[in-house]
């Protein structure tokens, strides 16, 4: 007989941790599955959040707060100092959260990887885990689909429960390097270039004492040749005797949400959903409150004994009113600068240097980080409201 849950959460980054914890809080049995090694899955080796993200605990996986970032175009680059927030050590953060989750009651299996839904009655029931020989079946109320856009079994609502599959030329592909040796910096450096990365951009981050991130991200790329290139073309003071020691591979959605994130039995959520800001790819934000929002919607779709799609939609329609907005904003500012991407960027930048103002705004609005504040600031000047999709112009009146 099938162990049975009453949440099972499909991958164990942060958005199905969070969801595991939320769930768990909440009285619920909790499963939560990943298919590495270790929880995070396929992640990156930092991230860049916001501080106020972050409670007591989580504050302790930070390895830099960043005071100054160069944005450069191809042409010309500045200089912006300001508070923006905090780098996070990938694998501390995921393994913090994991602590959480189980602190609450879930159950996490690692080399657990899910392999298929379980269908009874066209509703999702359960999932497969397979691995090296091993397969096991386990029966749920409702499964979280946590799995991201990484690997070969992500997805699993879009793929299994939709049916539907990504199409390549909406995803972007990225690639990171972890450097060891380099000179400490508090700052990251933003790269746009359509060159390297078309529809995207390169950067680095500082990743602790001694070790810093150079990543790319970019549409239609072969991501390890275009970061070998980056590091080649573009002389970053910081990686002057350096050398990579690890490196990481993504993909991701960046043309919004899922138009759809639940049904029958399911629900989905982080990366999974497409729920990322699609200006700068930053996710971590929407993973910690959408995954809390998937595990509370879950169980109280639980308790009532109704775990149709329609119901589950509570959730959609939670996160769809919370986030929504920020996701079409970073869709249109993704948009606006699509089209000549190179001179677009380079008048900001160079419009950005005669309005000192104004600058904070763009690195938070490009990051994410309350979105529709920084942009109706931007929006107020003429020169740059040019520069921007009209249609942005309307979503922040």
């Amino acid at each position: 007989m099938a162990e049975k849950y009453d949440v099972i959460v499909a991958g164990c980054g942060p958005a199905g941790l969070s969801a595991a914890k939320s769930a768990a809080s909440e009285g619920a049995k909790v499963l939560a599955l990943e298919l590495q090694a270790q929880v995070g899955g396929c992640t990156g080796f930092a991230s860049w959040v916001p501080t106020n993200l972050l409670d007591s605990k989580l504050k302790r996986a930070v390895v830099a707060r960043l005071s100054e970032v160069r944005a450069r175009s191809p042409w010309n680059e500045l200089t912006i100092r300001g508070d923006f927030g905090v780098i996070v050590d990938r694998q501390k953060f995921d393994r913090l959260l994991a602590a959480g989750a189980s602190e609450k009651g879930a159950d996490i299996w690692l080399s657990a990887p899910v392999m298929d839904l379980i269908f009874k009655g066209g509703k999702v029931a359960g999932v497969r885990i397979k691995a090296s020989g091993w397969s096991e079946q386990i029966e749920g109320e409702v499964v979280v689909d946590a799995t991201g856009l990484g690997g070969e079994w992500s997805g699993l609502f879009f793929r299994k429960a939709l049916n539907r599959d990504w199409k390549r030329e909406l995803l972007a592909f990225s690639s990171e390097y972890l450097m060891a040796n380099v000179q400490d910096e508090k700052s990251a450096d933003l790269v746009f270039t359509s060159y390297l990365a078309p529809g995207g951009h390169a950067w680095t981050y500082p990743a602790g004492k001694g070790f810093a991130v150079a990543g790319i991200r970019g549409e239609r790329i072969h991501p390890d040749i275009a970061l070998d290139e980056f590091l080649g073309r573009y002389s970053i003071p910081r990686f002057s005797g350096s050398v990579p020691v690890a490196s990481s591979r993504s993909r991701v959605f960046l043309d919004g949400p899922l138009d759809r994130t639940c049904a029958d039995g399911i629900i989905s959520v982080g990366a999974a959903a497409g729920q990322l800001y699609p200006f700068s790819g930053h996710g971590i934000s929407y993973a910690l409150r959408c995954g809390e929002m998937a595990g509370r919607g879950a169980v109280e779709a639980i308790t009532e004994g109704d775990v149709s799609g329609k119901r589950l939609s509570a959730y959609e329609n939670a996160w769809r009113s919370k986030f929504g907005t920020e996701f079409r904003i970073g869709k249109l500012m993704r948009a606006s600068f699509g089209v000549s991407q190179d001179r677009k960027i380079d008048a900001m930048i160079r419009m950005l240097t005669e309005k000192p103002k104004l600058q904070r705004a763009f690195i938070r609005a490009f990051a994410g980080f309350d979105p529709e504040d920084q942009l109706r600031l931007l929006l107020k000047d003429e020169d740059i409201a040019s520069v921007m999709a009209k249609e942005l112009r309307m979503l922040v009146r």
